[in-house]
């Protein structure tokens, strides 16, 4: 009987000395996603006019004096002649950080710009001038995210500046998700 059970328990005993197999590292993956895109707190405050860009994401228009302006969400205004409305033709494109809304009065383009309202001149659209900023005027849209978006994306890093947008990327192993 003692010989029985020793036969019985001896594949139990050399089944224990197997070595334990741990949980295997998880390999990194890839996949489509959305990165931030950083500019540094200067640029954020700076209004330029640039050649014409491609319309990505349309936005607000407002119409005044044969001019179309565009609202391109969070990166600025596309300024289009519509003299002939048969050939409307891209002029500029003010760049305007965080800009989405605008207004236009008389010669003067009214935007916010991250949390900031500007007033700009422009009456002459190669040399727009800010000629009056009111800081902190709204608050500053969470940046912690993209807006109306469901997927991974690359998590925000803070002190590596202003998010002005997301942008499609190939990410690896992200840690963030919505």
């Amino acid at each position: 009987m003692k010989r029985l059970l020793l036969l019985a328990l001896l594949p139990a005993f050399f089944h224990s000395c197997n070595p334990i197999e741990e949980d295997p590292i998880p390999e990194p993956f890839q996949i489509e996603g959305l990165k931030p895109i950083y500019i540094s707190e200067a640029e954020a405050r700076e209004v330029k006019s640039l050649p014409p860009q491609p319309i990505v994401r349309l936005g607000k228009i407002y119409y005044k004096d044969a001019t179309i302006y565009v609202n391109e969400g969070n990166l600025g205004v596309h300024i289009i002649d519509n003299t002939d409305p048969a050939n409307p033709v891209k002029k500029k494109f003010l760049q305007i950080p965080g800009c989405r809304d605008i207004a236009i009065k008389g010669n003067y383009l009214y935007a916010d710009n991250i949390g900031d309202l500007v007033a700009i001149d422009i009456s002459d659209l190669d040399n727009p001038k800010i000629v009056k900023r009111l800081p902190g005027i709204q608050a500053a849209l969470s940046q912690k995210f993209p807006e109306f978006y469901e997927g991974y994306f690359e998590c925000v890093e803070e002190g590596k500046g202003v998010i002005i947008g997301w942008e499609n990327a190939t990410l690896t192993d992200p840690k963030c998700w919505r």
